[in-house]
């Protein structure tokens, strides 16, 4: 065969097995004994596993599927490409639920064509961009995280409680401790919520680690169960106080919604 009709084979098979979801041709472009080097996951042996990998779940898994040759070269019988496929995920893929999400991904072959007939070949996909995209695998290098974004995150990580609800508990259960995160110049401006303690966010690193010197850590936050509810001024930096306590092992931790100020538009006193 010529170079010309070498390139012909791969690009049939992209357009229309890949393309157009014939699976019926590659019983025309495949020997039974075809060779996969470096098989998918999940894919069996021979024509008849990849075949079957594409209808069971390549092919439902991004039903949009459009894969696009970008370069070729062939020498002798060997053909190599760079490829780049799109598709929409809506089935699950290598474990991961359908997600929504399109992707993007890169795609080297080495295939082997003998009389017409693709008999083996290699390929190397870029498996982790196509997890990064599928958000199986966070991005490289992680996004810059900002105040509002880490406030976000914690509000997902914490429960939060009303400033109402906080009142009703603090007359029933004499054990929860408010923390006060701000810095003790803020409190002087707004006041505080009877009863809190005052603990700045800076200090709360260390008074809630229970494996810093002991002259460092704060009695009251010596066990892990016991009740507690974060706040500031307007919220954020509270949740951020409760996120920290959360991810320091602390079990019964809650964000006061809406901070300070929500329990003194809610007409609730507070100390100066």
């Amino acid at each position: 065969m010529s170079i010309t009709e070498t390139k012909a084979v791969i690009r049939r098979f992209v357009k229309e097995v890949l393309n157009e979801k014939n699976l019926a041709v590659m019983d025309e472009l495949f020997p039974p004994d075809y060779v996969e080097h470096d098989p998918l996951p999940g894919q069996g042996p021979g024509a008849e596993g990849l075949k079957r990998f594409f209808a069971e779940s390549f092919f439902p898994a991004f039903p949009d599927l459009e894969w696009v040759n970008e370069d070729m070269v062939a020498e002798g019988e060997y053909v190599m490409a760079r490829s780049t496929w799109h598709g929409t995920q809506r089935g699950e893929f290598l474990g991961i639920p359908p997600t929504n999400r399109r992707v993007q991904v890169a795609a080297w072959t080495i295939d082997h064509v003998v009389d017409g007939k693709l008999v083996d070949s290699r390929i190397l996909v870029d498996g982790l961009s196509l997890l990064q995209q599928l958000g199986a695998l966070p991005p490289w290098p992680p996004p810059v995280k900002t105040f509002q974004g880490m406030a976000e995150e914690a509000y997902q990580a914490v429960p939060t409680i009303k400033a109402a609800d906080l009142q009703r508990r603090l007359k029933k259960e004499p054990d929860l401790l408010v923390i006060d995160v701000r810095d003790a110049a803020e409190i002087v401006q707004t006041g505080a919520i009877p009863g809190a303690v005052n603990l700045s966010y800076g200090a709360l690193t260390y008074m809630a680690d229970h494996t810093a010197p002991e002259d460092w850590r704060d009695p009251r936050l010596a066990d892990h169960d016991r009740p507690i509810v974060t706040t500031c001024g307007l919220g954020p930096l509270g949740a951020l106080g409760g996120k920290l306590l959360h991810d320091m092992g602390f079990t019964n931790v809650q964000i006061l919604e809406g901070g300070v100020q929500a329990w003194i538009d809610a007409g609730l006193a507070v100390v100066r």
